[in-house]
């Protein structure tokens, strides 16, 4: 094996990596965010953004991550709307972890039994101040 060509490349995959890791680190962050978005607007209750939310995370989550990216880089071109490999990358990752992320906020929320929620709420606390307040969502 010929170290010297590996050594020739090796400004590229430093260039490579921290694009990686640039990319990486923008996806999770705006997954956690969609995520968390998505799993309040679930909590909520209300029946319309239910089945939205809903039918956003069953269709991200039952395509692959590849089909997602190639929609996105391919297809949002074709209707009009231009954007770069970087954009479409961190788009792709959050399309998808956000669903993921969705429903692991969701099943936390739904894990705080309801006593807990009426106790703040009789306590004077709205509504969103007792999803952060309350003892239920913090470990003992």
């Amino acid at each position: 094996m010929d170290w010297n060509v590996m050594a020739q490349y090796l400004p590229q995959y430093e260039k490579a990596a921290w694009l990686t890791l640039r990319l990486g680190v923008a996806g999770i962050f705006w997954a956690i965010l969609v995520g968390l978005v998505c799993a309040v607007l679930q909590y909520e209750k209300v029946p319309v953004l239910r089945r939205i939310v809903g039918a956003y995370i069953q269709l991200s989550r039952n395509t692959p991550l590849l089909v997602q990216l190639f929609f996105l880089y391919y297809g949002l071109p074709k209707i009009g709307i231009k954007t770069n490999a970087e954009l479409c990358g961190i788009a792709g990752l959050a399309f998808l972890g956000g669903s993921y992320m969705a429903e692991a906020f969701r099943s936390g929320l739904e894990a705080i039994e309801p006593i807990q929620t009426e106790s703040a709420l009789s306590l004077g606390m709205r509504r969103r101040r007792s999803l952060c307040s309350c003892s239920g969502a913090r470990p003992r």
